[in-house]
């Protein structure tokens, strides 16, 4: 009988860590920093070919929802960056630091393309760390991956 009344205890307790473990992710706040963010590492350009590129970069974890956002704003005038790729990315709140990463598509070949790098959270935040504006160009038409 004893044994019976020791073990209500526990299972009302795993059903509640059930429950938080269960919760929405857009519901569920990232511990760390809630202050400006800052870019750590200047974003890169991973990997650039004629139609496409991947871009990366480094933050404080921005605290907020879970679900965030990769945002890079490009086009080819620097003042003027009126094109967004954005990639969904999940926070680990045990991380201080954030890696973000997105692939730029329908780039046209042999194009210089200014770019610069944010995030949002799922509820449309945006976080205040921001970088720069940087460049890169495309390489010159490639019959395998043209139209892509």
């Amino acid at each position: 009988m004893s044994q019976m009344n020791r073990s209500a205890p526990t299972i009302a307790m795993s059903i509640f860590v059930l429950s938080l473990l269960s919760a929405q992710p857009t519901l569920v706040c990232a511990s760390g920093a809630s202050g400006p963010g800052q870019i750590n590492a200047s974003p890169s350009v991973e990997s650039v070919a004629d139609t496409f590129a991947f871009v990366r970069w480094t933050t404080q974890n921005p605290g907020g929802t879970i679900l965030h956002y990769a945002v890079v704003q490009y086009g080819t005038d620097p003042d003027h960056l009126d094109l967004t790729a954005q990639s969904p990315t999940r926070i680990n709140p045990a991380h201080s630091e954030m890696v973000f990463r997105v692939r730029m598509n329908k780039l046209q070949p042999g194009t210089t393309y200014y770019y610069r790098v944010s995030s949002m959270q799922a509820n449309g935040i945006s976080d205040p760390a921001m970088s720069a504006v940087s460049q890169f160009t495309t390489r010159a038409a490639n019959s395998v991956t043209a139209g892509q």
